[in-house]
């Protein structure tokens, strides 16, 4: 018993010094890039580090030549059970408006070891919210919206491709990829 706590200690130890030191900066560009190999541009972002969190701050985010949003922060943080990536104050380009609301609060998405198989995601707007639950052995994406009178009557072409729930009194999105 006493050598299994201290096989767990230095697994505890070494997980610890490894999320402290990963290289976090290259992790980063590694991701731009691959962005960037699929027409989709960073631009004017701030960017800063600590042990633990990244903060990138003032993202424009380009598709082929169309600015299509604007995010004023993303900071994300690893721990060694838990991690979060937070997106604040999104806010989309206007051509967009018709087919989805332009202003997004957050996006929230976490995982956590204690649940490893899912990652769960939280999107806050004015008129809706979102709940996404990503199954990652199943490959499949399950969303429930939660929307407003107002976001019902302006975006009828995305409530087409949801599906109403009666149990829940909502909307749902299902995708398997």
């Amino acid at each position: 018993m006493r050598n299994l706590s201290k096989y767990f200690l230095y697994l505890v130890l070494f997980l610890s010094v490894f999320i402290l030191f990963l290289p976090k900066e290259q992790l980063f560009i590694y991701a731009v890039n691959k962005l960037y190999n699929e027409k989709i541009y960073l631009k004017d972002y701030i960017y800063k580090e600590s042990l633990t969190s990244t903060n990138i701050k003032n993202i424009n985010i380009i598709y082929d030549s169309i600015n299509i949003a604007n995010i004023n922060n993303i900071k994300s943080k690893l721990f060694l059970v838990y991690n979060n990536v937070d997106i604040r104050d999104i806010k989309l380009d206007d051509s967009l408006n018709s087919f989805v609301p332009s202003k997004i609060r957050y996006i929230n998405i976490n995982y956590n070891i204690l649940k490893p198989l899912y990652i769960y995601s939280k999107i806050d707007a004015k008129q809706y919210s979102v709940k996404i639950k990503f199954d990652i052995l199943n490959l499949k994406i399950k969303a429930i919206f939660k929307t407003s009178q107002f976001f019902r009557k302006k975006y009828p072409k995305l409530l087409k491709e949801l599906k109403y729930d009666k149990d829940i009194k909502d909307y749902t999105y299902e995708y398997k990829l």
